[in-house]
Order: structure tokens, then C-alpha cells, then sequence
């Protein structure tokens, strides 16, 4: 995975290197479709997580965020586990 985006880094730092490229890349026009072309992409993308959410919570389904919460709490409450275990077996030992 990491190949392609070397490849694809590489190719785009030739193009910056062209005269050509500089001067397009350097119009104001270009720079705003740029930018547009950038937020439409991002709104694209928050437009299905969240038609994506919200199929997961109608067909009662975890979502990554709900997986990724759980497993923070879950980790929390293994290392409280270990803590008393551990806190047992000091008392036990005295």
C-alpha cells in the first residue's frame, strides 16, 4: 500500500519540478478549483459516514466509532483488573 503512495509522490513531485506545471499550479483559478475539488471531496466523504451511521444504528449494527469506544473501556477495565488483582495478592501476602 505504502508502494503506491511512493510512486504516486514521486510522480507528483516531478510534475511540481515542470515550468509548466509551476505555472498552471500558480493560477488563481486553478488554485480555487483546487480547493473546491478539496471541500467537495471532504463533504462527499462526511455525507456517507453519516448516511453510513445512520444505516448502522437503524439495522441496530456497531459502527467502527462503537467498536473503538468499546475497546477503550474494555482496556480501562482489564488494567483496573490487573490493579485489584494485583492489590488482592499484596493483602494476601501480608
Amino acid at each position: 500500500m505504502a508502494d503506491w503512495r511512493e510512486k504516486i509522490l514521486k510522480s507528483a513531485m516531478k510534475v511540481m519540478q515542470n515550468p509548466g506545471a509551476q505555472k498552471v499550479m500558480s493560477n488563481e483559478k486553478f488554485q480555487n478549483a483546487l480547493g473546491k475539488a478539496f471541500q467537495t471531496g471532504f463533504a462527499i466523504k462526511s455525507e456517507i459516514d453519516e448516511q453510513k451511521n445512520n444505516l448502522a444504528k437503524r439495522l441496530n449494527l456497531a459502527t467502527s466509532d462503537d467498536l473503538r469506544t468499546m475497546k477503550r473501556e474494555l482496556d480501562r477495565l482489564q488494567r483496573q483488573v490487573g490493579k485489584l488483582k494485583k492489590e488482592n495478592s499484596d493483602l494476601k501476602g501480608k
